[in-house]
């Protein structure tokens, strides 16, 4: 009776636990939500700068040469984008030039490459032509030998004759892959291919130079032995003629010059920014002032060769109050001159923001440690105040906001709520109590959202977490 009640027991208990388990697999899992509104988009960092007590800015050169002509004179009052020095560019425009001509070299070498496949292709085709009419005579060779008798000399002198096909295979296959390591060796040492990809080759080289030599001693063990079985001997030639045949095969499968091929294109891509850089660099050989003032001091008058290290002029400006800020140079490229900023008073009763616009952005980066001791580059910028305070006194401590983008009406989502799938951007939107994911384009990174593109509509409820555990494409929701 005990037995009976403890059974009783346990069964209860064990209904009890998968009762638990069932009522908890067919409710919906709880997700959190975001609804699709039009929503101000915006990016921005923080720099701490200050009041500066000096109104001067010094003018430095982005390229370092010949001075070819002044166009300035000391106590000059000039405008900003005004003429102070051109430099002489002719460096800079010899190797553009080299470089241009460096990628017609390169563009004659992929022209070259299916020039190369091509033949490469049509040269192993036909040897396998060949092989392949061997293996026929062979066969044919086999089913004369059961009606007549060879002698141990005929089958030997036949032998002899296909080895030999063999080894001039096998001796071709070695000298054009010496050739393609030889070509890759120059690529390499070119700074076009890895050092992986020679080794590669090396390998391959190795491989069909132990081929040739093992066919070779074939050829001996030929000459010197005599043949009695005629079945092993014409297995022995198919199967080595047969294997040569599902080389060529395999070889003409793999071959291809595409990965040489996107090599130089990529070469020639990073050229045409090395080229895109130098033009730029040709542009600054005209420096020109980057804020409007009189000219106090001006260095390049007495020199000849100008070095980007040295300033080429200190003017000092009409704007009283500039704030001096430095900005890493990963950052430097997102801002111009003109742009607005705001221009935020710590107080203990509340930030005060004032409202700045960009007066000048420094040629020039300095290195900067912070305050975790990390060396940093970062280039001085100065901050015209827009509105007058008292606030801005000489020496005072301001934060600088650099608003870098700025949008309105746009769709953001949780950078959370988006996955990869397949190379597609997705997110799980909830649909009448279910999860669904949706393909969606998402454009600019923000802080912690994206704005997306297309794929959303306003009122869209948009699931937080896409890796939430138990969530996927059909699971049932609750919110």
């Amino acid at each position: 009776m005990k037995k009976k009640i403890k059974y009783a027991v346990i069964l209860v208990v064990v209904l009890a636990i998968v009762g638990v388990f069932v009522f908890s697999a067919m409710q919906p899992l709880m997700v959190a939500t975001v609804t699709i509104t039009p929503s101000h988009a915006e990016m921005y960092f923080t720099e701490r700068g200050h009041v500066q007590d000096d109104r001067h800015v010094n003018v430095y050169s982005m390229v370092g040469g010949a001075v070819l002509s002044v166009a300035v004179r000391e106590g000059q009052f000039i405008h900003e984008g005004d003429v102070i020095a051109t430099v002489d560019p002719v460096d800079l425009l010899h190797e553009i030039e080299q470089i241009r001509a460096g990628n017609l070299a390169i563009y004659a070498q992929i022209d070259n490459l299916s020039v190369e496949e091509s033949q490469a292709r049509s040269s192993q085709a036909s040897a396998r032509n060949v092989l392949q009419s061997e293996l026929n005579a062979i066969n044919a060779q086999e089913q004369m030998a059961r009606t007549t008798e060879l002698s141990g000399q005929q089958m030997r002198d036949e032998n002899i004759r296909l080895q030999n096909i063999l080894i001039e295979q096998s001796f071709a296959d070695l000298q054009n892959a010496l050739n393609d390591l030889e070509r890759v060796q120059g690529l390499y040492i070119a700074g076009i291919m890895t050092r992986l990809e020679v080794e590669a080759n090396e390998q391959v080289v190795e491989a069909l130079r132990t081929a040739h030599q093992v066919n070779q001693q074939q050829l001996e063990i030929i000459n010197n032995d005599s043949i009695t079985d005629q079945s092993e001997h014409f297995a022995a030639l198919r199967s080595s003629i047969q294997a040569q045949i599902n080389g060529i095969n395999t070889s003409l499968n793999e071959l291809s010059m595409e990965p040489m091929r996107r090599s130089f294109y990529a070469q020639i891509e990073s050229n045409n920014l090395s080229i895109a850089n130098l033009e730029r660099r040709v542009a600054n050989s005209t420096i020109v002032s980057p804020v409007s003032g009189i000219i106090e001091n001006l260095q390049i008058d007495s020199i000849n060769i100008l070095n980007p290290a040295m300033p080429v002029a200190e003017i000092r400006t009409e704007v009283e109050n500039l704030v001096e800020v430095f900005v890493s140079t990963a950052n430097i490229t997102d801002l111009s001159v003109g742009d607005i900023v705001d221009l935020i008073f710590l107080r203990q009763g509340g930030d005060a923001v004032y409202s700045g616009r960009i007066y000048s952005i420094s040629d020039r980066a300095e290195a900067t440690v912070s305050i975790l001791g990390v060396e940093e580059r970062r280039a001085r910028v100065l901050i015209e105040p827009v509105t007058p305070s008292d606030s801005f006194r000489s020496g005072f401590d301001v934060d600088v906001r650099f608003i870098t983008y700025s949008a309105n009406d746009q769709m953001l989502v949780p950078r959370t709520a988006v996955f990869e799938e397949n190379g597609q951007s997705m997110v799980y939107v909830a649909t009448n109590g279910t999860a669904t994911a949706r393909p969606v384009a998402v454009g600019t990174q923000l802080r912690t959202e994206f704005v997306v593109e297309s794929g959303l509509s306003v009122g869209d409820v948009v699931i937080r977490d896409a890796r939430q555990s138990g969530l996927s494409s059909g699971a049932r929701i609750a919110y």
